[in-house]
């Protein structure tokens, strides 16, 4: 498993790097503004004496956000995103969603599991 690199940020920080994703841009806005109109922000906690998890994902995206606060977390020992999206077409964009994937995991040192594009057995 590649080392964890530091992150730098999270979603919702105040302060997001220049070089962010335009997605993890619009994720700290939405979250800023909510704390800003509820005052709070809903954290991801996982069950009592969960140290380990497996995130299946479609996209970097979506899970993005997700994996980033468990890696961050105090709790979370180990995050591993797990790819299986065969219902997903064009292949073409499946194999785009799975190697931006596959590149964000690498890039903040999270393993990453890539099932077959099974179309068949889905």
């Amino acid at each position: 498993m590649p080392a964890k690199a530091e992150l730098t940020y999270s979603e919702g920080s105040k302060v997001v790097p220049a070089d962010a994703p335009e997605w993890a841009v619009s994720a700290s806005r939405r979250i800023q503004e909510k704390l800003a109109s509820t005052g709070e922000v809903t954290r991801a906690i996982p069950p009592e004496g969960v140290k380990r998890v497996l995130l299946h994902s479609c996209c970097a995206p979506c899970s993005g956000a997700m994996v980033e606060e468990m890696s961050c977390s105090d709790i979370v020992e180990e995050v591993v995103v797990f790819f299986y999206n065969p219902n997903i077409h064009p292949k073409k964009e499946y194999e785009i969603r799975k190697e931006e994937n596959k590149e964000y995991c690498k890039r903040i040192g999270v393993e990453f599991i890539d099932c077959d594009y099974d179309v068949k057995n889905w």
